[in-house]
């Protein structure tokens, strides 16, 4: 009798666990930290020389794509604040937004910052873009160039880029601004430039 009571509750327990890990959309899966970056293709791969790193350099007038890209925290992504920084000779000829996040909150601007969040449900647990930009070389190959995520002037009390959890109440936590994208930059700068020690940390994750 006693062990099949025992039995009984220990059934019970598993599958109280087992529902409780089914119901978080947390899992220790990420790194401490999360991290956002700008990407030149839809891979978020920068490994040098395989894809040529994190660089792009096309003819004056000549077209590239330009991805933001974030890995979210262990305790997931739900949302985020950031800027972009884009240099003169470079201009934005299309953006498409993230579908998880169209028709959600979205205000701002990529320039004088913006606060984007994922639907109520579609918390993030593993790499995922928020905007692809076509954009087009104003500039010469020969002057070389970057675009860059810088702190969202909106943030209070202090301009920051930050994600918001999927924690209980969606907690601000920061992110790692983990690369730039590097245009016609020479030499090139190989996976991330100075950002080698977070990428190995990065890609051993996975």
């Amino acid at each position: 009798m006693k062990r099949g009571s025992f039995l009984v509750l220990s059934v019970l327990c598993l599958s109280i666990a087992a529902f409780l890990i089914a119901a978080s959309p947390v899992l220790a899966s990420g790194p401490q930290i999360g991290y956002i970056g700008l990407f030149k293709d839809a891979t978020h791969d920068v490994s040098w020389p395989a894809n040529s790193g994190n660089t792009v350099c096309p003819s004056q007038y000549g077209q590239f794509q330009c991805w933001i890209w974030c890995l979210p925290s262990v305790h997931g992504l739900q949302a985020a604040e950031f800027a972009v920084s884009f240099p003169s000779t470079v201009v934005v000829l299309a953006t498409v937004q993230n579908p998880g996040t169209a028709g959600r909150l979205c205000c701002g601007s990529l320039v004088e910052g913006i606060s984007v969040a994922f639907g109520e449900g579609l918390c993030q647990m593993d790499w995922v873009w928020l905007f692809q930009l076509s954009m087009m070389q104003l500039g010469s190959p020969e002057v070389p160039a970057k675009i860059e995520i810088v702190p969202s002037p909106g943030v209070w009390p202090l301009p920051a880029y930050q994600f918001a959890s999927c924690e209980p109440g969606n907690p601000i936590e920061p992110c790692i601004n983990l690369t730039p994208l590097y245009i016609c930059w020479t030499p090139n700068p190989g996976p991330l430039g100075v950002r080698e020690t977070s990428w190995g940390a990065i890609k051993s994750l996975f």
